[in-house]
């Protein structure tokens, strides 16, 4: 459990939790321009900033993804979608299939102490800025990406689209 000292400034938790709250827009082409992630774990992923409403794109404010189909038939892909700010993971959306996530973080929180499956949303808490999580309804990943930039207030951002699979890729 975390303990308080180790808590983050309550000003960092303040600063995050309004950037999540500001509108923030899409500046990339109209696509997800998927990448090989050639390091571990092997699968695919895209960085894409963000602009405030004064135009600014700060270098620490961005989308996140990761996807990585499954290689046992039957179970669900690995797919991630983060916000981050200041560099921080502020707002994630993880669907993997079982999980062993316990809430070790979030005092006071509903599922604090708790473990959560997949889905889960990520969010900070007063005593951590990653760590706790929510379970979620399961959807569609189009669903989920809707979702998603609607919680980081996000506009202008494109359709989900998985990347292109290639035959001996992975």
């Amino acid at each position: 459990m975390a303990k308080r000292s180790d808590a983050p400034d309550a000003t960092v938790v303040a600063d995050i939790r309004r950037v999540i709250g500001t509108p923030k827009a899409w500046v990339a082409t109209g696509e997800m321009a998927w990448i090989d992630n050639v390091y571990k774990p092997r699968g695919f992923k895209f960085r894409e900033r963000l602009a405030l409403p004064d135009g600014s794109q700060p270098a620490t404010l961005f989308v996140e993804c990761y996807f990585k189909p499954s290689s046992i038939q039957g179970n669900p892909d690995k797919l991630s979608l983060g916000l981050f700010v200041q560099n921080q993971r502020a707002l994630a959306i993880d669907i993997n299939g079982p999980s062993r996530h316990v809430n070790s973080v979030g005092v006071g929180r509903p599922f604090y102490g708790q473990r959560v499956g997949h889905p889960q949303i990520h969010t900070v808490s007063d005593d951590a800025l990653y760590g706790y999580a929510e379970p979620i309804e399961s959807m569609s990943n189009e669903g989920y990406w809707e979702y998603f930039v609607t919680q980081a207030g996000i506009t202008g951002a494109p359709p989900f689209k998985l990347p292109i699979l290639q035959l001996g890729l992975l």
